[in-house]
């Protein structure tokens, strides 16, 4: 199998690798690598967001009427894999998701106050929908938003919310008509981050991912803080969920990074051995075959046809792949590949043990795997619901 891109297209790309290389600088890597362990609340990751806001990157799927460069997904999948390639931070969810379904379902008074600084890279979004007693059957939602004269009042937690410490508003899934079923009854809100009665702990987690539990203690928003309509937030949900499970594991990051690993197995004379040429091998078919997967969502979305099963494949497949190649790396590494980048004998600049905690958490961001294997089954092969 070999998929190549269209003679614009690998303009684009190449457009873009000689951008993300001028923009990365050895200073800007250092800083966003060694700081804290949530980058996204650095000032280096907000600068960088906003010269890609100058640039006019941001838009780069956007409509023209919006200022955007109205690409097609394809093209957006470009920039995902190349910006993935050269760990370039990007709010995927916030220009790919939050910002379309503003542009789509918001007011003209919504699109008019966000979707500028959205453009720019000054506002960022976390995404509110797990709490403590719904994150796989996330319609069990309980976190509520009860219409008080021109205003709602949310009361609530959400869990695992990631982003918070960047975050300028929230997208928040709350339940307003609790006596509906209850994938019908949920509204989508867009709630400013400080707004009085919000307060966020952050979690310590394995990985140092960053994220926290949010409770929302009589929050009161106006009422054209719901967008898309009271109790007709589900499809909003669900169609942010399919473009994040296919946003969430682009291929040339993993191709960067068995690229790396190549090159120190040459140096380290492993590829005489078989079994090393066989894993490597391996794991560049499988990535090979997760940049299919991810071309065949991004052309479906154009012809405007995303399958929910087809995005769940992606997201399973490719989160997957992950936790494989970083397994395999840390076997290939053996005892090495536990020291860490400032120790004396590190390999791969030391980035093995905290790939290796961080990397699990892959196969239940945007939705647990299992589920997603359900979704696939009952979806996409027509298969009987799964038995709970």
């Amino acid at each position: 199998m070999y998929l190549d891109y269209t003679a614009d297209q690998l303009a684009l790309r190449d457009e873009l690798r000689a951008y993300f290389e001028r923009l990365m600088t050895p200073e800007i890597r250092h800083e966003l690598r060694n700081g804290t362990s949530a980058p996204e609340a650095t000032p280096t990751y907000r600068a960088v967001i906003r010269q890609l806001g100058r640039d006019g990157w941001l838009g780069i799927g956007w409509p023209r009427e919006l200022g955007g460069q109205g690409r097609t997904m394809m093209e957006q999948a470009i920039f995902a894999e190349e910006a993935a390639r050269y760990s370039v931070p990007t709010p995927l969810l916030t220009i790919n998701s939050v910002g379309p379904a503003i542009a789509a379902h918001g007011t003209d008074e919504q699109r008019a106050t966000l979707l500028p600084g959205i453009f720019a890279g000054e506002i960022h979004f976390a995404i509110g929908y797990s709490e403590p007693e719904a994150g796989t059957d996330l319609a069990s939602l309980c976190t509520r938003a009860v219409k008080d004269g021109d205003s709602y009042v949310i009361t609530g937690q959400k869990l695992w919310t990631g982003m918070m410490e960047a975050a300028d508003y929230i997208w928040l899934a709350a339940r307003t008509d609790p006596e509906a079923p209850k994938h019908r009854g949920i509204s989508v809100f867009l709630v400013p981050r400080h707004a009085d009665g919000i307060s966020s702990t952050r979690l310590r987690t394995m990985g140092d991912h960053s994220v926290a539990s949010v409770g929302f203690d009589e929050v009161r928003v106006p009422i054209d803080a719901c967008i898309g309509g009271e109790n007709k937030g589900w499809p909003l949900v669900t169609g942010q969920l399919n473009f994040e499970r296919i946003a969430l594991a682009p291929s040339a990051g993993l191709a960067a990074q068995l690229e790396r690993a190549v090159r120190w197995a040459a140096r380290e004379g492993l590829l005489d051995q078989p079994h090393t040429r066989m894993h490597l091998a391996r794991m560049h078919a499988k990535i090979e075959f997760l940049r299919l997967l991810n071309a065949k969502a991004a052309a479906a979305v154009d012809a405007g046809r995303l399958a929910a099963a087809d995005a769940s494949a992606a997201k399973v497949f490719g989160s997957q792949l992950h936790v494989e190649l970083t397994e395999v790396l840390m076997e290939l590494a053996g005892r090495r590949g536990y020291l860490t980048r400032e120790s004396p004998g590190a390999v791969l600049d030391g980035s093995l043990p905290k790939s290796y905690r961080s990397v699990h958490v892959m196969t239940f961001i945007g939705g647990a795997n299992e589920i997603q294997r359900d979704l696939i089954a009952q979806l996409g092969l027509g298969m009987p619901r799964a038995k709970r």
